[in-house]
């Protein structure tokens, strides 16, 4: 199997913090582009984001939730997938409000 910048770097695991599945309404904003995503799990170093055309492994990006900004960098992209590791750790009072702010039920009116 040839490595490429679809595969996950082994430097994204093991996970500093245990993940927490959401699902919550984003955007992701990166060099020239922004995209409605779904956070599909969270920690206070980083998240699992699903949408389409993600931005390319190293990128920065900026993800706005609910309120609340976050910056950080993709860590690796695999098709409609990405993670992105914050630049600093989040709270759990941010990730709260992300939550409170953000869920995709409640945004959108219905579960994917």
């Amino acid at each position: 199997m040839s490595h490429s910048a679809a595969t996950k770097p082994r430097s994204w695991s093991p996970r500093k913090a245990d993940r927490e599945a959401v699902s919550l309404a984003a955007s992701l904003f990166g060099f020239a582009c922004s995209r409605s995503v779904i956070i599909a799990d969270l920690s206070p170093h980083g998240a699992l984001l699903h949408g389409r055309d993600l931005p390319a492994p190293g990128q920065d990006a900026l993800i706005v939730v609910g309120s609340r900004e976050v910056i950080g960098k993709v860590a690796w992209r695999l098709g409609d997938q990405c993670g992105v590791q914050y630049d600093e750790v989040i709270g759990a009072n941010a990730i709260a409000k992300m939550k409170s702010e953000a869920e995709w039920q409640s945004v959108a009116g219905w579960y994917r």
